[in-house]
């Protein structure tokens, strides 16, 4: 009995992400956390190469509000995400929009 079976990729890619899901409970946690985490340092870094400063807090709602419009989508399939994880997925992106609202930008009195 093999430890991993080879999803079917005839049956359309959304089949493939949810067999492997179903086999790697972790996996679509990752991708979420490296989505984050690629516009959150990407951009920024990439800002503060162009004019010096980076606005954290900006790229933090970015890459939470990319986020959580992809934990939407895995909602669609039974079981590739909870509504636990859900939950802080928003709750970051709310937060984060919080911390956006209330800080200062350089530049700004």
């Amino acid at each position: 009995m093999p430890l991993y079976s080879q999803p079917n990729f005839t049956s359309g890619l959304d089949d493939v992400v949810f067999t492997t899901a179903q086999s790697v409970p972790i996996l679509p946690i990752m991708i979420l956390i490296t989505v984050y985490l690629i516009v959150l340092i990407g951009g920024s870094s990439n800002q503060k190469r162009r004019i010096g400063t980076a606005d954290y807090p900006f790229w933090a709602v970015l890459g939470g509000i990319t986020t959580s419009f992809l934990a939407l989508i895995f909602t669609i399939g039974v079981g590739i995400l909870t509504l636990t994880t859900l939950g802080i997925i928003i709750a970051i992106t709310i937060m984060s929009g919080i911390w956006f609202f209330l800080s200062k930008v350089r530049g700004e009195t």
